[in-house]
Parts: structure tokens; C-alpha cells; sequence
């Protein structure tokens, strides 16, 4: 709701005389003016009590005020200079951050400088001047520009400043990518409830920032004044040097972590409006931010009750099919006592799968691993030789990724070592890692997302002699109570009524942001049941979607226990209500059914959550909001059958269900009675590697390496984007380091057998999974708090939100030589080039061996 700005200056008269222009001028001249008002605003948070000085060019105090809530007057003066530092010393102010009062060092301050041209158009249109982090940072270039340049025009340095800020601190910076008014502001009433326009709205949103961005660097609030001071000085040059800004021995790189705060920020602001705390003047100021408020569902209440309407059918229907066990492949070597195993994988396109549904049944044509019905699994030992022999019978070059896997560069299957359409590759390595819910797809360059979302994935179980003895001392479920749970999204054409549907790839043009369906398949299978007794069951849970994050939970918010993650089992079982999974993340959990009786049902759901902010910037023609929970199956796009709730946001449109959609996963059926057997363990044996945690005293390159994830190219998205002929969205970029990926590039160099620490940054307004290939990693801190639950156990991929940083720390073992790849795991954004390639050993040549 846009109001007029209606601020009524408090009175500033400023006489001006008829004076030449002095030192650094360049001979701009004074002309009298007309006695008149003027004001203006500190913001910081709004900056109370602080001494606010009007001083000439050449540092002479003309007039002193104290501020009141973040405004100020001054008497009447006489103007005699070409330009004025308005200076406020002192004060305190609210720090957003960190919700703490904090009284401003009294050598600190917060400036702006305003040429006489500026203040006489003020004066003329009623405008008070703004004076913020930025403005203080400005001052400080153009005093510097004139003193390096005697003969420069105080218009000519003002304007370079300008562009200065706007280059280094803006442009890559904006939350929201390239939206016009996101630019330097050194007029405007930031005090006001209502921001005036989208600049103003800006404006005030990078000011908080900067509390944000001192919290992040571990600085206390009032330290966000030598920061200014540091960041003022660094860009004299015109340019950003990387500088250690807080102290902590690491250089830093201030477009970056201003970008960081900047995006935290806006996501900490979303997940308020989602609670229903901003204030009507906070949801304006996002308005004209470009975030579309009215279509972004603020109640999780209502959205938990959309979902619950459609689980309330599904835990009624008798429709719902059976849960389909994925085809376990069987060693071909013959032998199943001796340390090898042979398979052969052979990719083929246009194997014809049924689809059931609680509404029937359709047939698919899909891409499959050995012309199987369903993606197959690989169950080996800690020690076997593997031998798996690839054929690939597509008409495009393939490979097969071996995802978590520590082995050889050249038996990893990425998109260096390509397949060529109709020929055949033989992978061979042997499995030396702990026990582990691994799996493999393919990973050819720019082709990954199809392929896999065409179907070829397959899920590979390593089993050692620690999960082998939890097993047979019953302290891990087994046999027929270990199950493996494959879910992904998919969009087909026609009516749930057709007898073949195809699957629909890359036809929207919000794809480019990572392809999400309207149908959730569980081992193939829409919302299928299983029969269980009221025992322990374990569930190996794999997020194989391209791109779609999971919060897995059960719908009656019962508790369930967390075993193993990525890399194999946990020290010690967690116990969660939900777990959010990232494309590409597993977990094991152990679901103990002894409170329910026969008859009981209960589903397997993803609970709402605060999602991608992508479909609410700038109005996106249709798009899905962040939360929704209608339609959460993506069952029946036309309205007929058992389809859910209508919702109460629109997070669903056909074909597609937003990121943090409500969703409906499976059912579990309590069918019996049974005595229980299995005693969950509490720990794992002695010699169990994850018992072991790397530390800082374990690294041997002292310097933590740097990846920072960022997009762009955003802006042209409020008129609804264009899709070019590939079908994807034209002027996007997703970069990693500011780099696309290049087949014949480099980017990291490791000593072989190293143990780093990486530090992974999200600059994005969504959600991303980082994967590296070739090691598993031991998370140590989110945010600078350490790592816990969960984040304890092994991880290849691990989820990094919106303004997040995550640490991590991996060594990489005498196994790994080669050439390997980082990327994120949506695979949209990693076939669009958010990749790179690292090398391990030998660091001698430049491109990938």
C-alpha cells in the first residue's frame, strides 16, 4: 500500500550568500538563494540523542544539534561553500542484528556530503536529506577524490563516489538481482514508516544491513563504525582490495559479506512476514522491494491445515497403492563369499513404466538402468573390488557419477570422462569408506538434469563389519524392516484418466531455477502404502529430486530417530520431529511403531516451510509462492478425484508446486502386532570412524578455502522472464566465485592426502545443495554456531541457505588424485554452470587430466 511520503521538515533555514568556489572546487560558483527549510534523517537504526554538525569544505562547524528519533534541525546559516558535511557524532540507536541498544562510541560517526546545487533543489521539493552508512562512506571518496585531484569539480567527485558504491557495494549485492531502485541514496526521510518509493526502500534495507554484516564477522554492534572506517579507506583506490576486516587473520572481500548480510537479512525479514510480525510498513517497504507480500501465504497455520485436509483423505482412502521394494541386482561374478563384484548397468530410453496412483494407474516411457521397471539397487561390502560395466545405449554421451564415493578421479563418471552414445565404459575401484546410503546418476556436461529426471538413478548400499554386527546383535532393524525410500518429483502431460503419459522437462520458464513437478513418486508410486507391525522400522531416505527440498515428517508429529546421513551411520541416533533434505541428501531414520495399534495409519509428509523466495520477487507472471497447501500431492492438476484442499496461497499452478510446499508422501499401515526384537543402539563400536572429529589442529593448509554461490541476471523476471530457444530463462547466471564452469579450467588446487576447511557462502535469494565429489565431509559450524544432531554425521551434500555460511572440514585421501567436481546439487543450476572442477595431487597442469 504506497502512501504519500508527506514528511514536514523541521526548520533548517539556509541563506546562502554570493561566494566563489575555494580549494577543490574547480570553479563552481555559489549564487544566492532564497531563505528556506530544510531536514533529514540518521539512520542506523534510527540514531537518538547524537550530536548532528553541519561543517563547511574546509571542516569549520557551522551549526550543532542534537538528533531526536533519527531527525534533526538546524538554525538559520549562511551558506559559503560549494559543498557540506552534515556529521552526526554520538547517539544511540537499536542494533536489528543483534535487538540490542548500543550507545555510539562519541569519536564515531555517521556522515553525508551535499553539494549547494543539491541542497537548493531540496529546499525546492520538500526533501530531507538521508544520512547512513553509505552516505559516510561516500563523504569519505569524494573528500578523498578532491584531495588527490585538486582540479576536479566537486560534481565530477561526487559522481564517481556514487559510482564507486554502486559498483562495490550494490549492483552484486541486492538480495532480489538487478531491481532498478536498489541504488545510492543520499535523500529521503528513512525514519518514516512508509518508505516514499523503491529506492527509499532500499535504502533503509542496506543501512540494517550493516548491522548485519558486523554481527556476521563476529564484531560487536558499535564496531560497525571502524568498519565503515575500513571499508571507506579500502575503496580510495576506486576499487576493493581484499582486507581483514574483523581481525581474524583472513582477508575478506566486502562485496561478499555485505552481500551475505544483505540476503540473511532478507531472508530473517520473510520468515517474520511468514509469522506475521512485520508491521504494516515492514510489508510496504518489501512491496516496494519488489517481493510480491500479498501472494506470500504469512501463516503456517493455515497452510499446516491445507495439508492436513489432504492427509485426512489419504489416511481414509483404500485406493492407495502398495509400496513397490526396488529391485536389488545380484553379483555376477558368482561368487558371493570373495571381496569382488561384477554388474553391469546398460542405460536405455523408452522403458515403459506404470505409474500407480490412488486413482489408477498410467503408463510412462522412461530412461531406466537395465530396462528395469524401477531404478535398481547395488548392495556390496566395505573392501570389494567393484567392477560395473556401463553401456550406454542413449543417443547422447552419459557417464555414471558414483555419488559419495571415495575413489579414483578417473573412475568418477563426471563430465570429463564422457561415454559416448552406443559405447561402453568399465568402472573399477574398490569401496574403502564406512557403511553408507550411496547412490549414482549420470553426469554428463549440460545434460545431468535431463537424464536424471528422465530416471536414470540407481541407489548403491555399502554395507561393513560395523552395520554388519549392529545388525546381527539386533541394534539396527534388517531384513524386511530395512527399506529403501526413493522420492522425486515429476510433471507428466495429460489427465490422470490417459493410458500413457509422458514426462514434461524444462517446459516452464521458472525451470531454469531447478525443475520441480506436481507429482511426488515414492519408489514410482504416488502416495503408496506400506503395511507395517507396531515395531522398529528402518527407512533409508533418498532426496533424488532435481531440485526440490524435502521436511520430511509424520503427520501426527510423532518423533522418529536419525541414524545415518550421507556418509554412513551417526555416533549416536537423533531423535527429530522432521529433517529437511536438500536434492541429493539421504538419511536413515528408524521409525518405532509400538505406540500405534492394528488398524492405526499414519503418513509420511513434507511439512510447509518457509521456501525459495524466487516465485515472490517482482510478480513473477503466475508463479508459486513459498508455501502452499494446495494440491499437495500434485495429484489431478484439473480439479477432479482426490487432489487436497484448494490451499490458501497459490504455491501450486499446473504442472509445478513451489519449493515449501505442503506435500503428501506415503502411508504406513499398522497391520499387526509383533514382539520387538531390536534394541536401538546408543553408540557406535569403538573404531567407528565418525567418532573421530577432524578439528582445526587436524588441517594442513592453514587457509580456509572460499566458495561463495550467487546468481544473477534476475531483473527482467518482473515482466515474467523469456524463455530462449533451449528453454530455459534468458540472463540467468548461477556462478560459484563469480566464475560459469569451463571444461578446460581448474579452479582449486589440493595437496594430495590435505585436510581443509572449506567455507561455503550462499549469496542467493534460494536455497542450495553443495556437493563435492570424491570425499565426505564433517560440518563444522552453520553461521558460526557448531555443528550438531545431524550435521554430525558424514555429508557430500549439504544444504546452505539463503545468507548462510557453512564450514566444513574433509580430508582428502591418498585415493583421491585427479580431477574432481564441486557444484550445487540442483541439477538445473549445476548444468547451467554453478560448477567447478578441484584438483587433488598433482598441481602441475592446467586443465582437467
Amino acid at each position: 500500500m504506497n502512501q504519500k511520503h508527506g514528511y514536514k521538515m523541521l526548520a533548517l533555514s539556509l541563506v546562502a550568500g554570493a561566494l566563489l568556489a575555494g580549494c577543490g572546487s574547480g570553479g563552481d560558483t555559489i549564487e544566492s538563494t532564497s531563505p528556506s527549510t530544510l531536514g533529514g534523517s540518521v539512520i542506523k537504526g534510527p540514531v537518538n540523542d547524537a550530536n548532528l554538525t553541519l561543517r563547511d569544505m574546509n571542516g569549520t562547524a557551522l551549526v550543532s544539534v542534537l538528533t531526536s528519533n533519527g531527525k534533526f534541525t538546524l538554525p538559520q546559516i549562511t551558506l559559503q561553500s560549494p559543498y557540506y558535511i552534515l556529521e552526526s557524532m554520538g547517539g544511540t540507536y537499536l542494533d536489528e542484528a543483534t535487538e540490542t541498544n548500543v550507545t555510539i562510541p562519541q569519536n564515531q560517526s555517521l556522515k553525508t556530503l551535499l553539494s549547494k546545487d543539491e541542497i537548493e533543489q531540496m529546499i525546492s521539493t520538500d526533501t530531507p536529506a538521508a544520512i547512513t552508512p553509505e552516505t559516510t562512506i561516500y563523504a569519505g571518496l569524494v573528500e578523498a577524490l578532491l584531495t588527490q585531484n585538486p582540479n576536479k569539480s566537486i560534481s565530477e567527485a561526487m559522481a564517481e563516489a556514487e559510482t564507486i558504491i554502486d559498483k562495490t557495494l550494490i549492483e552484486e549485492t541486492s538480495p532480489l538481482s538487478a531491481v532498478p531502485g536498489d541504488k545510492f541514496l543520499k535523500q529521503g526521510d528513512l525514519t518514516s514508516p512508509f518508505p516514499k518509493d523503491q529506492t527509499e526502500a532500499f535504502a533503509r534495507n542496506r543501512a540494517i544491513s550493516f548491522s548485519y554484516m558486523t554481527r556476521d564477522m563476529g564484531l560487536s554492534p558499535e564496531e560497525v563504525f571502524t568498519l565503515i572506517e575500513k571499508i571507506t579507506e579500502n575503496l580510495k583506490d576506486g576499487q576493493w582490495d581484499n582486507e581483514d576486516l574483523n581481525n581474524d587473520g583472513v582477508d575478506d572481500n566486502a562485496t561478499e559479506a555485505f552481500g551475505l548480510a544483505r540476503t540473511k537479512l532478507f531472508q530473517d525479514t520473510t520468515t517474520k512476514l511468514q509469522n506475521g510480525e512485520l508491521s504494516e510498513g515492514q510489508r510496504e517497504e518489501l512491496r516496494l522491494m519488489g517481493f510480491d507480500v500479498d501472494r506470500f501465504n504469512n501463516n503456517m497455520a493455515d497452510a499446516q491445515a491445507a495439508l492436513q485436509a489432504e492427509v485426512s483423505q489419504y489416511l481414509s482412502s483404500d485406493t492407495l497403492p502398495t509400496l513397490r521394494r526396488l529391485p536389488e541386482l545380484t553379483d555376477e561374478d558368482g561368487n558371493l563369499t570373495d571381496a569382488a563384484a561384477t554388474y553391469t548397468l546398460t542405460a536405455q530410453k523408452d522403458v515403459n513404466v506404470t505409474i500407480e496412483t490412488p486413482e489408477g494407474s498410467w503408463i510412462t516411457p522412461m530412461w531406466r538402468y537395465n530396462n528395469q521397471a524401477l531404478p535398481v539397487i547395488i548392495r556390496t561390502n566395505r573392501g570389494n573390488a567393484m567392477t560395473l560395466n556401463f553401456q550406454n545405449n542413449l543417443d547422447a554421451n552419459s557417464t555414471i557419477h558414483w555419488h559419495g564415493f571415495k575413489i579414483p578421479a578417473d573412475m568418477d563418471g563426471g563430465p570429463d570422462t564422457p561415454v559416448e552414445a552406443g559405447n561402453s565404459k568399465s568402472y573399477t575401484f574398490t569401496m574403502d569408506q564406512p557403511a553408507a546410503p550411496l547412490w549414482f546418476h549420470p553426469h554428463p556436461d549440460m545434460q545431468t538434469g535431463k537424464q536424471v529426471y528422465m530416471g536414470l538413478a540407481g541407489v548403491f548400499l555399502l554395507e561393513d563389519a560395523i552395520s554388519t554386527q549392529l545388525e546381527n546383535s539386533n541394534a539396527l532393524p534388517s531384513g524386511d524392516k530395512d527399506v529403501v525410500l526413493l522420492v522425486q518429483d515429476r510433471r507428466f502431460d495429460g489427465n490422470t484418466t490417459d493410458q500413457v503419459r509422458n514426462l514434461k522437462y524444462m517446459d516452464m520458464e521458472m525451470d531454469m531455477d531447478g525443475m520441480l513437478g506436481d507429482t511426488v513418486l515414492v519408489n514410482g508410486s504416488v502416495v503408496p502404502k506400506l503395511a507395517v507391525s507396531n515395531t522398529m522400522y528402518r527407512f533409508r531416505l533418498y532426496n533424488v529430486s532435481n531440485a526440490r527440498t524435502y521436511k520430511f515428517a509424520l503427520n501426527d508429529g510423532s518423533p522418529f530417530k536419525v541414524i545415518a546421513t550421507d556418509g554412513g551411520l551417526l555416533d549416536t541416533p537423533t531423535e527429530v520431529t522432521s529433517i529437511t533434505l536438500g536434492a541429493a541428501e539421504r538419511v536413515e531414520i528408524v521409525i518405532d511403531f509400538a505406540n500405534y495399534a492394528p488398524g492405526d495409519k499414519v503418513m509420511l509428509v513434507s511439512q510447509p516451510f518457509n521456501g525459495d523466495m524466487m516465485s515472490m520477487m517482482g510478480g513473477m507472471n503466475n508463479s508459486g509462492s513459498g508455501m502452499s497447501g494446495g494440491n499437495a500431492s500434485g495429484m489431478n492438476n484439473n480439479g477432479s478425484g482426490m487432489n487436497g484442499s484448494s490451499g490458501t496461497s497459490m504455491g501450486n499452478m499446473d504442472g509445478m508446486q513451489a519449493n515449501g510446499t505442503g506435500l503428501s508422501i506415503m502411508r504406513f499401515d499398522i497391520n499387526s502386532t509383533e514382539t520387538e526384537t531390536v534394541t536401538l543402539y546408543s553408540s557406535l563400536p569403538s573404531g567407528a570412524a565418525i567418532k573421530n572429529r577432524l578439528s582445526t589442529i587436524d588441517v594442513t593448509n592453514p587457509t580456509e578455502r572460499q566458495f561463495v554461490m550467487s546468481m544473477g541476471g534476475m531483473g527482467g523476471m518482473s515482466n515474467g522472464g523469456n524463455m530462449n530457444q533451449g528453454g530455459t530463462m534468458n540472463q540467468m547466471t548461477f556462478v560459484i566465485n563469480g566464475k560459469s564452469f569451463a571444461p578446460d579450467r581448474v579452479d582449486e588446487f589440493i595437496q594430495a592426502n590435505a585436510t581443509e576447511i572449506w567455507s561455503i557462502k550462499n549469496m542467493s535469494p534460494m536455497a542450495h545443495p553443495f556437493h563435492a565429489h570424491a570425499i565426505q565431509y564433517q560440518i563444522l559450524s552453520r553461521n558460526g554456531i557448531p555443528a550438531s544432531g545431524t550435521d554430525l554425521g558424514w555429508k557430500d551434500t549439504f544444504l546452505v541457505q539463503p545468507g548462510e555460511t557453512v564450514k566444513v572440514i574433509g580430508k582428502f585421501e591418498a585415493v583421491n588424485q585427479g580431477d574432481y567436481m564441486y557444484h550445487c546439487h540442483i541439477l538445473e543450476h549445476e548444468d547451467a554452470g554453478m560448477m567447478g572442477y578441484f584438483r587433488v595431487g598433482d598441481t602441475g597442469q592446467l586443465g582437467p587430466q
